[in-house]
């Protein structure tokens, strides 16, 4: 069961992530923006993902590693020289960064949404978002994945073309 657990709020928490982009994708403006603010559904979706990977993060200690912080580095250790040859749990610590900066930016929505219409925030939280996801779904994930997060890629990209206009190479 925990497996399934640890599984299924990651990909939620993806899923939840890839709501606020579709719905962002389609706005023309920064003032609405999924993390431009103006969004309460983009909120919505956002504090739900940022909620389910934290759940995700607990499960993960809780079933997989015992609360132990050493296993859990020697495991992403392991997992990471499978998939990359690269033997380094330093993966770990940037996931605890990640959900970290997720809380920290979802508190700051809430808080004081006029401080993320700033595009300069809005970038740097959509660069480390868009690497980490996609680490977690198209390298580290399980096969089907890849396929998935190149579709939702074109259409998120197809979508910001129509509404922005934007040529195709920026």
């Amino acid at each position: 069961m925990g497996e399934l657990i640890i599984r299924w709020t990651a990909r939620l928490a993806v899923a939840c992530y890839a709501a606020c982009l579709i719905r962002e994708a389609g706005a023309p403006s920064a003032a609405s923006d999924c993390i431009g603010r103006a969004s309460t559904a983009g909120r919505w979706w956002w504090t739900a993902g940022c909620v389910i990977f934290t759940v995700h993060v607990a499960a993960a200690f809780h079933f997989e590693h015992h609360w132990n912080h050493a296993h859990a580095y020697d495991h992403t250790a392991q997992r990471t020289a499978e998939m990359t040859g690269w033997n380094s749990g330093i993966g770990l610590y940037v996931n605890e960064v990640f959900l970290g900066l997720w809380i920290v930016d979802v508190a700051a929505w809430w808080w004081a949404p006029q401080w993320h219409q700033k595009r300069s925030v809005y970038w740097i939280v959509q660069a480390v978002f868009a690497f980490l996801m996609f680490q977690a779904t198209a390298v580290f994930g399980p096969p089907f994945w890849r396929p998935i997060v190149v579709i939702l890629l074109l259409v998120l990209w197809g979508q910001y073309r129509r509404a922005h206009r934007a040529p195709f190479l920026p």
